[in-house]
């Protein structure tokens, strides 16, 4: 109902709560001089406006849905969102109020009654922010949640493996509840962080490759891709091209090293060949470990035709080391990398490597934490995405 107040010249007149201060003087102006054919064309005009203005529909909100169709608001919120939790017959009646009132809800109001805010978090631990791997991780989560109009938020995080999962300090956004649905684990886990997220009851997806220290099944959502499988067939290959002696560069002690290692030894034994570990220790990065590598490989009396480096950031160092010392790859020494970084192409030749599909990794954990959202109750599941080898120009046939 209008609120009434008094005019100062003429009475009563109805004030409407969306009316503007404006129109209040302007009709004032009007009523106080009513005489004139042309006040009198004023006073029609404004009546006519404050009719039109009257006849807008309020919108229809959740609440008068609700209110029709004998609910709570809760139950209409379980319609919307297709649940299971409501019976066939209250299901028809919410929609039936819904149809009569011409309800559409907001993307705010989705939001809210599915009370979630459509966005989730890339968390890289224990990595540099512009990682190129990761960052292309990074983007098949983003290419993927765009098509669905979710959004990311990017964090990094720093903590020891040794550290007491309370002990770690998450960013905010996954402290406090409600501003993210969900969490994409990257960069280097270790398990006191997974114990963590869990701690907060926060939904996550983890990139299964560089979990470190976790033994027996897993109990969480992961996504990876095949280490054993793509060395394995990238020392087939250089088998199939003539090569017996065959060298594994690599620190074994990170596990998907140890995997690709595996893979390399599974292809080396399959043919009766003997698998040949080169190791060191002290290296500051993978390069200086390729470098450090190059040299031993150099010291040797019986040198490799072809060497398997554990990724390419490794095969890179190798390739330093045995230009400096005048040896040409592939002429006299074979070499293969793993990942397919950017770089590779960029060496001279151009590096063959086992390829990782990282955008596809992205897009599968965006996938499958969405999957999670919907369906909280799901058994855990791992999915494990194929590698390719790539042939360039750092392998010759012998």
């Amino acid at each position: 109902m209008p609120k009434s107040t008094e005019d100062p010249g003429h009475g009563i007149c109805n004030v409407r709560a969306d009316f503007s201060v404006v129109e209040y003087a302007r009709l004032a102006t009007i009523r106080r001089e009513p005489g004139s054919r042309q006040n009198q064309a004023k006073m029609q005009k404004a009546q006519e406006t404050d009719l039109a203005v009257e006849a807008v529909p309020k919108r229809t909100t959740i609440r008068d849905v609700a209110r029709t169709a004998g609910v709570g608001i809760g139950t209409i919120s379980r319609v919307l969102n297709s649940s299971s939790q409501v019976s066939r017959e209250t299901r028809a009646r919410v929609l039936e109020a819904i149809r009569r009132l011409g309800f559409r809800p907001n993307a705010q109001a989705r939001r809210i009654l599915r009370r979630r805010s459509e966005i989730v978090c890339f968390l890289l631990s224990n990595r540099d922010f512009l990682h190129p791997f990761h960052a292309r991780i990074l983007q098949g989560v983003e290419s993927y949640a765009s098509g669905l109009k979710q959004h990311v938020l990017f964090a990094v995080l720093h903590y020891s493996p040794r550290t007491a999962p309370e002990k770690i300090d998450l960013p905010s956004v996954l402290q406090e509840h409600g501003l993210i649905d969900g969490v994409i684990l990257a960069g280097t886990i270790y398990p006191n962080l997974l114990q963590r997220i869990e701690s907060v009851h926060m939904p996550f997806v983890a990139f299964s490759n560089n979990v470190v220290g976790m033994d027996g099944a897993q109990q969480f959502d992961q996504v990876g891709f095949d280490d054993f499988a793509g060395t394995l067939q990238a020392t087939r290959y250089l088998i199939s091209q003539g090569h017996s002696r065959i060298d594994f560069a690599g620190d074994i002690t990170l596990p998907w090293i140890q995997r690709r290692f595996e893979g390399y030894r599974r292809a080396m034994r399959e043919n009766r060949l003997k698998p040949v570990l080169v190791t060191v220790r002290n290296a500051e990065s993978f390069v200086d470990f390729g470098q450090k590598s190059g040299q031993r490989i150099l010291a040797l009396e019986s040198r490799p035709t072809a060497v398997v480096a554990g990724n390419d950031e490794t095969a890179y160092g190798l390739w330093l080391s045995l230009r400096r010392q005048g040896i040409k790859v592939p002429d006299e020494i074979s070499l293969i990398g793993f990942d397919d970084r950017e770089e590779a192409v960029l060496m001279d030749p151009p590096l063959s490597t086992v390829r990782v599909h990282k955008e596809a990794i992205g897009q599968t954990c965006m996938k499958m934490l969405l999957e999670r959202l919907h369906h909280p109750q799901m058994a855990f599941s791992q999915r494990i995405l194929p590698t390719e080898f790539v042939v360039r120009g750092t392998v010759r046939q012998l």
